[in-house]
Parts: C-alpha cells; sequence; structure tokens
C-alpha cells in the first residue's frame, strides 16, 4: 500500500525507509494532551539558532518507554528525561521526517557554565554576550547557596536558570521567580517576624513543616536550608501539591498571565511582580 501526501506514515510500516537522529530536549514539561513526549531539537534538521528555528516550531515526540510498563490507558511511569539531555532516535515516518520517536538517552558529562561558576555579570549586555542562551545543565550547587543574604541580580539569573533546566519556558521560568522575589528578596531564612524562606512560607504553618521533612529527605540529606534546595522545593510544590495551578501556567502565552497565575495560586502576593518577571525575562533571554 502507499502514502498519500496527507498520510506520511506509511501503512505498511517495516522500517525501509527508517532515518535515525540524535537531539537534544529542550522542553520536557508537555502541555495538556501530549503527556509522555518532549520537545527536541533535532541535530542536522533543526538549526540551532533559536531565532531561525524557535522553540514553538519544534516537535513533541514520542518516548519509548520499557516493556515492564502497561503501554496503554496511561497506566505505567512516564519518561524522566530532563532538559538538557542528549537523545537517540528514530523518524517513524522515514524520509518525511516528521514523526519522531526517542529510543534513549545518551550519557554526557558537562562543563559547568559561568553562573554555576559564580562569574558575576556586570550588566546585561556582558551576561547576554557570554552566554546568549543558558545551558541545560542541572544546578545543584550555588555560588553563595547558604548565604541569608547574596546578591539580588544573581539569585534572580540563578532561580531562572534551574527552572528552565527543570523544563519551564523562559517565560513561565520568570513569573515564578519573580513572585519568589516579591515575596522575600530571595532571603533563605527570616522574611519577616511570621514568614520564612523564598516563598515566605508561614513559620508556623504545614508548608514550611514539609520544606524540613523535604530537607531532610534530600540527597544527600540537608543540613541547611540552602537556595539549591529551597528551589528545589518550590519545583517539588507546583508539580505535586499544586498540580492545577502547575496547568495553567503551563498553558499560558502571556508574561502577565502567568505572573498573576502564580501569584494567585502560589505565593498568593502580586505587588510589583510583572514588572520584574519582565526584567528577568530580558535579563536571560534577549
Amino acid at each position: 500500500m502507499t502514502t498519500g501526501p496527507l498520510r506520511p506514515i506509511n501503512y505498511m510500516y517495516y522500517g525501509d525507509e527508517t532515518r535515525w537522529f540524535i537531539g537534544t530536549v529542550i522542553n520536557a514539561v508537555p502541555p495538556v494532551g501530549f503527556e509522555g513526549r518532549v520537545r527536541v531539537r533535532i541535530h542536522g534538521v533543526h538549526d540551532p539558532e533559536t531565532s531561525n528555528v524557535p522553540e514553538v516550531d519544534l516537535p513533541w515526540a514520542q518516548v519509548m518507554i520499557s516493556a515492564t510498563e502497561g503501554g496503554s490507558s496511561g497506566i505505567g511511569r512516564s519518561p524522566q528525561l530532563l532538559a538538557g539531555a542528549q537523545v537517540f532516535g528514530i523518524f517513524m515516518d522515514g524520509r518525511h521526517s516528521q514523526v519522531p520517536l526517542v529510543m534513549g538517552v545518551i550519557h554526557r558529562d558537562e562543563f559547568p557554565s559561568d553562573l554555576q561558576k559564580g562569574v558575576t555579570f556586570t550588566s546585561e549586555t556582558s551576561y547576554n554576550k557570554q552566554q546568549s542562551r543558558l545551558q541545560n545543565v542541572i544546578v545543584e550547587r550555588l555560588r553563595d547557596d547558604e548565604l541569608e543574604s547574596a546578591d539580588i541580580t544573581l539569585r534572580r539569573l540563578q532561580g531562572m536558570k534551574f527552572f528552565i533546566d527543570n523544563g519551564y519556558s523562559p517565560l513561565h521560568s520568570a513569573a515564578i521567580v519573580a513572585n519568589l522575589q516579591t515575596m522575600s528578596n530571595f532571603k533563605l531564612l527570616t522574611v519577616d517576624n511570621d514568614r520564612v524562606g523564598i516563598a515566605g512560607w508561614l513559620a508556623t504553618g504545614k508548608r514550611f513543616k514539609n520544606l524540613r521533612e523535604f530537607a531532610i529527605l534530600y540527597e544527600p540529606p540537608a543540613t541547611t536550608l540552602s537556595y539549591s534546595l529551597q528551589l528545589q522545593f518550590v519545583l517539588y510544590e507546583l508539580r505535586n501539591d499544586l498540580l492545577l495551578a502547575n496547568k495553567l501556567l503551563l498553558q499560558s502565552n502571556e508574561i502577565e498571565e502567568a505572573t498573576n497565575i502564580v501569584s494567585k495560586y502560589y505565593t498568593k502576593s502580586n505587588k510589583n511582580a510583572i514588572s520584574i518577571a519582565k526584567q528577568a525575562y530580558h535579563e536571560v533571554y534577549q
């Protein structure tokens, strides 16, 4: 049986036209209806310059998982790929190269970025010149990680990088980080008499208690409530305790809308958050 122009996958597909690829995962947090997929920039197909091929034009690739999983009706585990992962796969439609399937991940060790090494950027221009796009490296240790107060601009950049590395777009990352700044100016401990930490958790509340329990379960167990630990907990809350808010955030397309969603459902405060979000976005993305 042959295929027509509107049916790129051959019904009698046997792999005769198989094309393999290597790519980089750009976004590992798919929208509703694309669960289990990752957005991939495929080497040799998509220009590495985001100005030529923006993220919105990249395909959401299906991901092969172990045969020990259910494989239907959403039963079983989802792929655990992270933004920045280098993957191997095939195009299921052969030479048309429109339907990618990720079959596995290629291990790689990466050099730390300037941001991870604690390089201080004196201006927005110098930051963009040295690092035009944030590298997809998971942040494990940050400069001045355990200092109660540190440079707000550096903390904002570190926070942006953390959420982008974990699959959020620059727009959505800016919305989260801006709200954290309005709550605490990134102070790690006392914000005021009643609130503690970068999200201004109520000191006597359940969420701050959960943060302390999270620190004990952290790998390795944390002895202090460092900045990177608190960022991890914010991510944990968004992905576990605030699923609806997180889904609404990921569906938003405007920075004002995204910031207001985080304000409404997470920080419960919107004082100056939108202007800070715009500043955070432009610091790393333009």
